[in-house]
C-alpha cells in the first residue's frame, strides 16, 4: 500500500465519474435508521429492503415502539426483504443494547468521534458488523470510511485491485486508507453503480465497459 495505490484508486475515481457523475455527501437518514436499512439489504434486492425498511417507519412511527416491539411483529413488517427469523431479532437486539448502553436510541454522538473509535462500538453491538458500521458512518456522518458489498468486492477483484482471497473487511480497510477522505462517498456508490449496470457478477457489459483494460476478467475470458 503506497502512492502507486492512490494514484490507481483517484485514476478509477475519475474514471467512473465519466459514467456516473459526482456524488456530494447527503445524510439519508438518521444513524438509528441507517442501521436498520443496512440490516435489512442483506441478501436481497434494494427494493425488497426498501419497502421492508418503509413498513417498519410506517407500522411503528418511531424506533422506540420499534425496540418495545414483539420480535413476531417485525417479522410480518420486515418479510419482504427476506431472512426475516434472522433479521428481526437482530434488529430488535440492536435497539435493546443500543438503548441499554447509551441510556437512549441515540448515535448522534457518533459523529463527534475519530472514524475508528465509532467503528469499533458499532461493531461491538452484537449482531452489527464491519459493513453495516461502515454504512451508519458513512451515509449518516459522512465519515471516511468504505463499506464494500458485494459489487464492490466483484469490481475491485476484476480489476486487481485486492489479492482473490481478499475478505470484504479487508477490502473495506484497503480502500478506507488509500482513497482520497473527501471521495470515499463519490467512489462508494459509482463502484456500486458500476456493479449494478456494467459489471454483472453473471453477464458483465465488457463491451461497454471503460475500465476494461484495467480488468483481469476481461483479459482471460
Amino acid at each position: 500500500m503506497g502512492p502507486s495505490d492512490e494514484l490507481k484508486i483517484l485514476s478509477l475515481i475519475k474514471s467512473l465519474r465519466k459514467n456516473f457523475g459526482r456524488h456530494r455527501f447527503t445524510r439519508r437518514t438518521d444513524p438509528i435508521g441507517e442501521l436498520i436499512r443496512t440490516v435489512l439489504s442483506q441478501n436481497t434486492s434494494d427494493r425488497n429492503s426498501h419497502r421492508a425498511y418503509d413498513n417498519l417507519r410506517r407500522h411503528f412511527k418511531d424506533w422506540n415502539r420499534l425496540r418495545d416491539a414483539r420480535v413476531s411483529a417485525i417479522k410480518r413488517n420486515i418479510k419482504i426483504a427476506g431472512l426475516a427469523n434472522i433479521k428481526a431479532p437482530r434488529i430488535r437486539g440492536a435497539l435493546d443494547e443500543i438503548e441499554r448502553r447509551c441510556g437512549s436510541l441515540n448515535l448522534n454522538f457518533l459523529a463527534r468521534l475519530d472514524t475508528r473509535v465509532g467503528y469499533e462500538f458499532l461493531k461491538s453491538i452484537k449482531g452489527v458488523g464491519p459493513k453495516t458500521a461502515a454504512c451508519v458512518l458513512l451515509f449518516s456522518f459522512g465519515k471516511p470510511i468504505m463499506p464494500v458489498d458485494t459489487h464492490i468486492h466483484r469490481v475491485a477483484k476484476r480489476l486487481r485491485l485486492l489479492d482473490s482471497d481478499a475478505t470484504h473487511e479487508e477490502a473495506q480497510e484497503y480502500f478506507s486508507a488509500v482513497t482520497p477522505k473527501d471521495l470515499i462517498y463519490e467512489f462508494h456508490i459509482n463502484m456500486i453503480q458500476h456493479g449494478r449496470q456494467i459489471c454483472d457478477a453473471r453477464a458483465p457489459r465488457c463491451s461497454i465497459c471503460n475500465l476494461r483494460k484495467l480488468c483481469k476478467y476481461y483479459e482471460v475470458r
